[in-house]
């Protein structure tokens, strides 16, 4: 297995896209662990001539720092950054043979309550319609029946109650929910957090709240020396003129609505962030084009995709958590 050394690695995702600046700074809650993830790919067609598969990668963002990080990996790869959202993508090329690879890194991540700046194409982007986040139809029905104040904060705060009273986290056999579809969830009214903030996006872009996405994973906490990470997770941002970017995580507030004040506008440090956006360009660019969003590996032999990929995200507790701010 071939084995890149962290230092230079550090170099090629400086190189690769940009990266947030970390100031110094105790007064922020923190906690320090080794995330691991691995993508295993067994199973490829005979005759296969080209097989690749693409994998996230946690970065230093305004809200973790990521350091130490390890790649291992027999195939060559390249690292990119994601289009049409933010962050890295990895990228394993293999001559038609089975891929197994293996990224750790060391991620300090801090509560926040949002802030960063952001450009007028940014802001731009954030208010326009993705695939499965129509502004029109359903999406846009609903939202004319919502009366905002005219203040920014207090109308995403009313745009946050209305998607806690009217969807309810829920994930049904049989049933599409986790795609982030904004018009089935108008009807479903249950699903995960793709759906509510998916939903909660539609509404807030079609009120003329610029609105963003991030996808990642919770990371339990716990004793113990290694601490399995099941699924993923994802929440949101809106846009507010003199705070930023302000940080709403509504499925978690629905699961625990002790907590609903206080996860409208903060984020708890027990998360890691590997993507942002929807409609994601990997590159080099798949066969399938743009995925809905990026969290989980995608692969593909010469062009046909592939989804027997088995998974492992792991973390493992760290002591003495590096002091840091956006």
């Amino acid at each position: 297995m071939r084995t890149i050394h962290c230092l230079s690695l550090a170099l090629v995702l400086a190189s690769a896209c940009k990266t947030a600046e970390f100031v110094p700074d105790a007064s922020r809650k923190s906690r320090r662990f080794e995330l691991s993830y691995a993508a295993t790919l067994d199973e490829v067609p005979a005759g296969a001539k080209e097989v690749r598969l693409w994998l996230p990668l946690a970065t230093t963002t305004t809200d973790q720092l990521v350091d130490d990080v390890r790649i291992t990996c027999e195939w060559p790869y390249e690292i990119h950054e994601l289009g049409g959202g933010t962050g890295k993508v990895l990228c394993v090329t293999s001559p038609g043979k089975p891929i197994r690879v293996e990224t750790r890194a060391a991620v300090t991540r801090y509560e926040t309550t949002g802030g960063g700046e952001a450009s007028s194409e940014e802001l731009a982007e954030a208010l326009g319609a993705d695939a499965l986040i129509p502004l029109d139809g359903k999406v846009a029905s609903i939202a004319a029946g919502v009366e905002l104040s005219s203040d920014t904060r207090k109308a995403a705060m009313a745009l946050y109650s209305h998607t806690l009273e009217r969807m309810r986290y829920d994930k049904p056999e049989g049933q599409p929910w986790g795609r982030g579809d904004a018009e089935w969830a108008c009807d479903a009214r249950f699903g995960n957090c793709t759906d509510f903030h998916s939903y909660f996006m539609g509404l807030a872009r079609t009120k003329g709240i610029p609105a963003r996405f991030e996808m990642g994973f919770s990371v339990p906490t716990g004793a113990e020396d290694v601490l399995p990470i099941k699924g993923y997770h994802c929440w949101a941002f809106f846009w507010q003129d003199g705070a930023g970017w302000v940080p709403v995580d509504i499925s978690e507030a629905d699961k625990a609505p002790e907590k609903s004040d206080y996860f409208f506008g903060t984020l708890d440090e027990h998360r890691v962030t590997l993507s942002g956006g929807r409609d994601v360009e990997l590159t080099p660019r798949p066969k399938k084009g743009a995925l809905n969003f990026f969290v989980y590996p995608y692969a593909e032999a010469d062009g046909v995709e592939l989804s027997k990929i088995v998974r492992t995200v792991e973390a493992r507790p760290l002591a003495t958590p590096v002091e840091g701010k956006r």
